[in-house]
């Protein structure tokens, strides 16, 4: 009768698998496209592209999967003990019946507060059109001063000084020196932008560091920096960090390049173009002065044999020695611009041969011994990981073994014949049994028999 009361109706009871799928559909329904952040541990890669681990504060952990697809787009690679946000969906991995984050997203926590404030600033200054195409002005072809925004002693005033010089910039470089990353850093450029822009004498501002974190770049992501080089009367050129940094002064200025070096390039493309563009116009004006040289000569001729015919002798030989002079200083002319032609070659000479190749080498070599060393770290980290998984398993070997749970106040009861007896049924048909204890047996005699119980 009691066993009938407590009998639940068919129709009440779930399975297992369907109270998972339950349990899962309530999560994925309320806890959708969550961000979550914490450490991350237990940190597992597998061959699919698939990155397993846990995500977890000083009180509790949870299980995360990062897929392989959304794990290649994620601009850095997980590590333990990296602090992180996680935007994901909570779900239930149905045969384990385990909740977990599905993440989406990976951000590392000092990074993401501020890549979500550059999203926002982005947003807010391009909707009031502050960065609107048509409101940026073209760069200068042949720009002949130029105001550099930068720390005097950084690299990349080096490696922009450098190029423009081997590629035949001759044009004045004057630095406006500033603080380009910490506190004071955003309000030093707006003030050295200002002067720059005061001075009529120049024909472009250039803003550039070199590459860092985001922390590093954030002065020039600073909203009225940003709102001053969109207000600039000067055509303005942002080169700010690597090819893969975006900083706002990006967008507010009248053109990106997307490192020092590529600002440093791009003046000097234009400034090459106008150069051979010059060269070009110079040899079709040389073309029209030797087309109209050799029509004046022949005309010349055709007027000498006429006045051969019509005219004295001294007219014409006062024609002759006209045709003498002009002659004459064509060909001075020609000289001069001969000469002029062998200078800018010696120029250039001059600087290929400045150019040498030990420059080249030290950097390649010295890049290799910090790839060597890159490496020497990541397999010391590797062995340290994997030797720290072998002891973990050796522990729960250890504590999982027969002796292990004898310690812990158990015992196995055999009979005389070894065998284990483990129902109270079994040890009533023994006269004597074994008790085996971790430290030694012990002999047991039984006096309760099969035919007593009954």
């Amino acid at each position: 009768m009691l066993d009938n009361l407590m009998m639940p109706p068919a129709e009440h009871v779930l399975k297992v698998s369907a109270l998972t799928r339950l349990i899962k559909s309530k999560l994925e329904e309320n806890f959708a496209r969550i961000w979550v952040q914490g450490e991350v541990s237990n940190l597992r890669k597998q061959s699919s592209g698939h990155i397993y681990f846990s995500l977890k504060d000083s009180r509790s952990q949870i299980p995360c999967v990062l897929f392989a697809g959304d794990a290649a787009r994620q601009s850095f690679d997980l590590e333990d003990g990296m602090e992180v946000l996680l935007l994901g969906d909570l779900s239930v991995y149905e045969p384990h019946g385990r909740y977990q984050m599905i993440a989406k997203v990976a951000i590392q926590s000092g990074a993401g507060r501020l890549q979500m404030e550059f999203e926002r600033l982005k947003r807010k200054l391009a909707a009031e059109g502050l960065f609107d195409t048509q409101l940026k002005s073209s760069l200068p072809i042949l720009p002949k001063k130029i105001a550099v925004i930068t720390s005097p002693t950084g690299a990349a005033i080096q490696d922009f000084l450098r190029i423009l010089r081997r590629r035949r910039y001759n044009g004045e470089i004057v630095i406006f020196p500033s603080k380009v990353q910490g506190k004071g850093a955003a309000e030093e450029i707006k003030a050295m932008l200002h002067i720059a822009e005061a001075d009529k004498d120049f024909d472009l501002i250039v803003l550039t560091r070199g590459g860092g974190s985001i922390e590093d770049l954030w002065a020039f992501n600073d909203e009225s920096l940003a709102r001053a080089v969109a207000a600039c009367a000067l055509p303005t050129l942002s080169a700010i960090g690597h090819e893969i940094d975006t900083v706002l002064t990006d967008f507010a200025s009248d053109q990106r390049a997307e490192t020092p070096s590529g600002a440093a390039e791009l003046i000097s493309s234009l400034y090459l173009e106008a150069l051979a563009h010059q060269d070009s116009l110079q040899q079709k004006l040389k073309g029209l002065v030797d087309n109209r040289l050799e029509e004046s000569r022949s005309r010349f001729r055709e007027l000498d044999t006429r006045m051969q015919i019509i005219a004295p002798a001294r007219t014409v030989q006062h024609w002759g020695m006209r045709i003498d002079e002009i002659e004459n200083r064509l060909n001075q002319n020609l000289l001069r611009r001969l000469e002029a032609k062998r200078e800018a070659l010696r120029k250039s000479a001059q600087s290929i041969n400045e150019m040498h190749p030990k420059t080249r080498i030290s950097v390649s070599k010295q890049n290799l011994e910090n790839t060597s060393q890159r490496l020497e770290r990541a397999v010391g980290l590797a062995q340290s990981s994997k030797q720290a998984d072998i002891l973990a398993l050796k522990n729960r070997l250890k504590n999982g073994s027969l002796q292990a749970t004898l310690r812990r106040g158990y015992a196995v009861i055999q009979n005389t014949q070894g065998r284990i007896i483990n129902q109270a049924k079994l040890a009533r048909n023994e006269t004597e049994l074994t008790a085996r204890f971790h430290d030694g047996k012990v002999r047991l005699k039984t006096t309760d028999k099969q035919s007593n119980s009954k």
